[in-house]
């Protein structure tokens, strides 16, 4: 079976903070989302797992033009009638690193 590959064209930006713990908390505002992780590396990859989930059920519940519209994004090559059993989202995001001053610093660009 082909893989689908959808494209999200927006520009998401997650706030990472370290914690006392030294935990990473990270924070997309636009999205309603947060996630806490052990490591730099591990909150990127669930960032990445996220994403793809939560754009895999947009779309299998028919509203993921709807959600990318109110956000003011677009996407590339969304399957229409029939989803396909394997999509991919490429979704292009940030980690913005927060330190204790609230200046901030950009971190692994990335696109899911």
């Amino acid at each position: 079976m082909n893989e689908t590959v959808v494209q999200i064209q927006a520009n998401i930006q997650w706030q990472v903070m370290q914690t006392p713990a030294n935990h990473y908390v990270g924070v997309c505002h636009p999205m309603n989302l947060s996630m806490e992780a052990d490591s730099l590396d591990q909150l990127h990859s669930i960032i990445n797992e996220t994403l793809q989930l939560l754009f895999e059920d947009l779309l299998h519940d028919n509203e993921l033009e709807a959600y990318l519209r109110e956000h003011g994004w677009h996407a590339n090559n969304i399957p229409i009638g029939h989803v396909p059993g394997d999509v991919k989202f490429e979704v292009p995001w940030e980690m913005i690193m927060s330190t204790s001053g609230d200046s901030m610093r950009r971190s692994h660009q990335q696109a899911a």
